[in-house]
């Protein structure tokens, strides 16, 4: 008889086993985003940390997405040394992926002549195919990109007197 309910228990448990894992399995995905962080298969997004290192006070002068939403918009503003961070992502159930631009313009330099130069930064994160990032320091200042694989990318952006 010990051997019946030893294998009736392990049928039973076989079955509750069986029925909860797929729930729990499910119940991992909330909102297209899994529990280790990272987005689904079919979602797209990209963090930006930011660095100034201009010497000059950067005000964001233009930003926008053609595609995707801001999860966290790119900071207004970014005193000398200050880092910023900025966060986009697909819409759900979109194929397009994310991409925008994100502009500041320098101001209270130390060296004056900096003054009104602007730097931007270009970015893709393709549903399907090579993320793509683009900078420009506006004649004034060196800029610097590292990271961005992937589809939750994270980028570093570096901008100063390089």
């Amino acid at each position: 008889m010990r051997t019946l309910t030893r294998w009736a228990a392990a049928v039973v448990m076989g079955a509750v086993v069986g029925v909860l894992a797929p729930a729990s399995a499910q119940a991992v995905v909330v909102g297209g985003v899994r529990g280790d962080g990272e987005g689904d298969e079919t979602s797209r997004g990209l963090r930006v940390r930011m660095h100034n290192a201009t010497g000059c006070r950067l005000t964001r002068t233009d930003y926008g997405l053609r595609s995707g939403e801001f999860v966290a918009r790119p900071p207004a503003t970014l005193g000398k040394g200050q880092d910023g961070v900025f966060e986009a992502r697909s819409r759900e159930g979109s194929l397009k992926g994310v991409a925008g631009t994100v502009e500041y313009t320098a101001d209270n330099c130390d060296a004056s002549w900096r003054d009104g130069h602007a730097t931007r930064l270009t970015f893709g994160v393709a549903y399907n195919g090579m993320n793509s990032f683009n900078t420009d320091g506006g004649g004034a200042f060196g800029t610097r990109l590292s990271g961005g694989s992937g589809n939750h990318a994270v980028l570093s952006w570096g901008v100063g007197r390089f």
